[in-house]
């Protein structure tokens, strides 16, 4: 009898067992992200979440198996950047603090407020707009006509010291009003602006210029005390880089 009873007790704690086992696993938590709000083309929320930061951010939460939550921020306009890091990211207010521009020094001062950058999920270059019935393919086929670029910006220092007989501007809408009459061979112009802007018929890409000194890489910021998450962060953007799929959603966002 003793031993019945045992093995009865045994049974029915394995059945126990069992269907805890069976059980539905728990959801992780949500993947909570800071994105710049009015930041198009990387973040807006004008007719619904869209851009390249968040299409990023919604693949990475896939990915991990965890479903996102945007927290929409305003980067304000004493201290800037620094002090939205720090109202967000620092405060804890989010985990990742997506579309922060990579500099030379970026890294030293995000380590002042103890946080880290991930491996870039996107680089925004410049590129040539020429006139669409031009026959110019590179920039090197306009060294004897006239090309505009945005006054002091990196495009503009690129055209002084290839030689080039750069013309200055300070919009972006007159320089391209001046390719479209004909007043300018071409002009280098920043490929966020295309992506939020579409080229009208009067115009056409001619090539996308990526040397280091015209491009911006954009990296995504977590608290150096969330070693796990930015290891699987970096693991999923390393994944995505490879694969196509980061070069894949920047097309999506209009990016050429």
């Amino acid at each position: 009898m003793t031993i019945s009873i045992k093995t009865s007790a045994v049974l029915r704690i394995a059945a126990c067992l069992l269907g805890l086992a069976t059980l539905p696993a728990a959801h992780a938590a949500s993947l909570n992200a800071c994105v710049v709000e009015g930041n198009a083309p990387f973040s807006s929320r004008d007719g619904g979440a869209k851009g390249l930061d968040i299409e990023v951010m919604q693949a990475v939460a896939a990915r991990m198996g965890r479903d996102l939550q945007l927290t929409w921020i305003t980067v304000p306009a004493r201290g800037g950047m620094g002090r939205a890091l720090k109202q967000t990211v620092q405060a804890g207010t989010c985990e990742l603090f997506v579309g922060l521009p990579e500099t030379v020094d970026g890294g030293e001062d995000l380590a002042e407020r103890n946080l880290v950058a991930s491996k870039p999920y996107a680089a925004v270059a410049y590129a040539l707009v020429v006139p669409a019935a031009s026959k110019a393919k590179v920039l090197a086929d306009l060294r004897t006509a006239r090309v505009g670029g945005i006054t002091a910006t990196p495009a503009d220092l690129h055209l002084l010291a290839g030689g080039y007989n750069r013309t200055p501007y300070g919009s972006v809408s007159q320089m391209l009003e001046a390719v479209a009459r004909g007043e300018l061979g071409g002009a280098l112009v920043w490929s966020g602006r295309l992506a939020e802007t579409p080229l009208p018929a009067s115009l056409r890409l001619a090539q996308v210029l990526r040397e280091p000194t015209l491009t911006t890489r954009f990296v995504i910021a977590y608290r150096r005390g969330d070693a796990a998450l930015g290891s699987e962060l970096d693991a999923v953007l390393t994944a995505f880089a490879a694969d196509g799929t980061l070069d894949a959603l920047a097309r999506k966002a209009g990016f050429p």
